[in-house]
């Protein structure tokens, strides 16, 4: 008896699902992409960025001081000439105390470029006017307490002056006189000298011993026995400088009654 063999139908489930799996795979790969291009344009996803960088705030090198070509030409043959067995040791020492001579004034030469830059970095902070400070007083403008920097040895700065005749007593206690000038304390500290300019004439050297409800700021207010010729002065710009402690002793030639005669006619 033969048997027949009955070939089993394929489910058409299982058809069905291999005939779509391209196209499923298809579909996710788009949508995918889409996403992805979605969340770059929203800046969700920030690509990385292959240009140089470039520094946002400047850089300052810090001053260094530099020794001398010279010292470092005599620095170089120490090295030399230990390295050099023929040479003598008297030869080697003659080079080392060259050096050593050199060294102290290359190195001194080297800290007053360094100061002198420092004292002009100095020299130019802004500090505030009579009449920047008195709305700051005021509370016009905000304060800013980089604007009443104390004024330091030997550094000349900028200030408004003026005269005033009051009679009486000083800030510190003592009568009023040629001599004495009145000033902001925050930037000319009380029973302090200053030398004052006006333009290129010196004016002499005033002791800091008064202040004022309107002496604000980088201003000196100095006094004069004569209102008339005070109130004549008005306000000139010049320059002060705070004198050295070690020379304050030097005799004031500010006292002269007659030292403004002529300046408030200007």
């Amino acid at each position: 008896m033969k048997t027949r063999r009955i070939s089993r139908p394929t489910p058409v489930v299982e058809t069905i699902a291999t005939q779509n799996r391209p196209r499923a795979e298809v579909i996710r790969t788009v949508v995918a992409v889409t996403l992805a291009l979605a969340l770059i344009g929203t800046g969700a996803i920030a690509l990385p960025s292959f240009a140089p960088l470039t520094p946002t705030e400047d850089i300052y090198e810090p001053v260094v001081a530099q020794l001398e070509p010279e010292t470092l030409a005599d620095i170089e043959s120490v090295h030399e000439s230990a390295g050099m067995l023929g040479t003598s040791a008297s030869e080697i020492a003659r080079t080392v105390s060259t050096v050593a001579a050199r060294a102290p004034k290359a190195a001194r030469s080297s800290l007053k470029s360094v100061s002198e830059r420092s004292k002009v970095a100095r020299s130019k902070i802004v500090r505030a006017t009579a009449h920047e400070a008195i709305k700051m007083k005021r509370g016009i403008i905000p304060l800013i307490p980089s604007k009443f920097a104390r004024a330091e040895e030997g550094v000349t700065i900028p200030v408004s002056l003026t005269q005033y005749c009051v009679q009486g007593e000083t800030r510190r206690g003592r009568q009023t006189r040629h001599g004495i000038v009145a000033a902001d304390p925050r930037i000319f500290p009380l029973a302090r000298y200053v030398d004052v300019f006006l333009g290129k004439d010196y004016l002499g050297r005033y002791l800091v011993d008064d202040t004022g409800g309107n002496v604000l700021g980088a201003t000196l207010d100095i006094w004069n026995p004569d209102c008339r010729e005070a109130a004549r002065f008005g306000r000139h710009w010049g320059s002060a400088t705070l004198v050295a402690r070690a020379v304050e002793a030097v005799p004031n030639d500010s006292l002269v009654p007659t030292r403004w005669d002529g300046l408030a006619k200007r």
